[in-house]
């Protein structure tokens, strides 16, 4: 499945609109899902997806989405 269709899939399971999904990804092949997400989260990534996230995460775990989301 394709990583945007995905959002979208979850989205409408979720009852949720694509607005309020969270992506993340670290390779340009993500760049579609992380621009259609309500927030993208480049997660160890290469420069391209890094300057396109709203957040970057380059040290640590994805525990530290939860200092974002606080």
């Amino acid at each position: 499945m394709r990583r945007p269709l995905a959002s979208y899939t979850v989205a409408q399971f979720t009852l949720v609109g694509v607005a309020q999904t969270i992506a993340v990804g670290d390779g340009a092949n993500d760049l579609p899902m992380l621009g259609e997400a309500g927030l993208s989260v480049a997660y160890h990534a290469k420069p391209a997806v890094r300057d396109r996230a709203m957040v970057c995460i380059d040290a640590g775990g994805l525990d530290r989405l939860i200092e974002v989301m606080d």
